[in-house]
């Protein structure tokens, strides 16, 4: 019995699974970084972005600083993207 996943405990007179088979299906229910990633994307991009830009049109003394801040790190972070596809490309390149 000690060789199996999961079994039948005799001694105890229940099935039993051992604790890495349970783990194991944890693991797989998890999502991964980067689909985390993709989606977290898409949320800002899709709704997040356009909530504050029109909120920034119907109220900008509350939410303009706030939008302005929004775009400027999505554009530092798309200008840091831009810089490692370059990096990227070239090394490829050179090899």
């Amino acid at each position: 019995m000690s060789n199996t996943i999961a079994g039948f405990d005799e001694k105890h007179s229940r099935f039993r699974v051992k604790p890495q088979l349970h783990a194991k299906s944890v693991k797989k229910d998890l999502a991964s970084a980067s689909r985390l990633k993709r989606e977290s994307i898409k949320e800002i991009n899709e709704n997040l972005v356009g909530y504050i830009n029109t909120m920034a049109k119907v109220n900008p003394a509350t939410y303009e600083a706030t939008a302005k801040t929004i775009a400027e790190l999505i554009d530092k972070n798309n200008e840091l993207v831009k810089r490692r596809r370059k990096t990227k490309e070239a090394d490829t390149e050179l090899v």
